[in-house]
């Protein structure tokens, strides 16, 4: 069965989308700045026990102990599939992020090189 994304597109969604942009400006989740972080309203348990960390593009929630990607967070806060979710964030990929550049242009980690797998 041939795969509907492949690797690098979703290795680009989850980590060259800066996830704080996603929740503040695409999902507009309420969110704040705290003792110098930026906290989010947990869509899981509605509290601001929250972080993101820009080094690995992760949302945490700490009283849910619970980590979210951009695939991850899109899924629950617009209840969506997988693939509906995927298909948001692509849309997203030409929008301008914090600061007014696109978000492919920010300096952030590159998809590593595509590898063969067989099947």
């Amino acid at each position: 069965m041939k795969r509907r994304f492949s690797d690098r597109q979703l290795y680009e969604l989850r980590n060259l989308i800066p996830i704080d942009w996603l929740i503040e400006k695409q999902l507009l989740i309420s969110c704040k700045f705290s003792e110098g972080f930026f906290r989010f309203l947990c869509p899981l348990c509605g509290e601001f026990r929250t972080a993101t960390h820009a080094k690995t593009n992760l949302a945490r929630c700490f009283r849910c102990e619970k980590n979210f990607n951009t695939i991850d967070m899109v899924m629950l806060c617009r209840n969506l599939s997988f693939v509906e979710s995927v298909e948001f964030l692509k849309t997203c990929q030409n929008k301008p992020a914090m600061g007014g550049n696109d978000v492919r242009s920010r300096n952030l980690p590159q998809a590593p090189a595509h590898r063969r797998t067989n099947g």
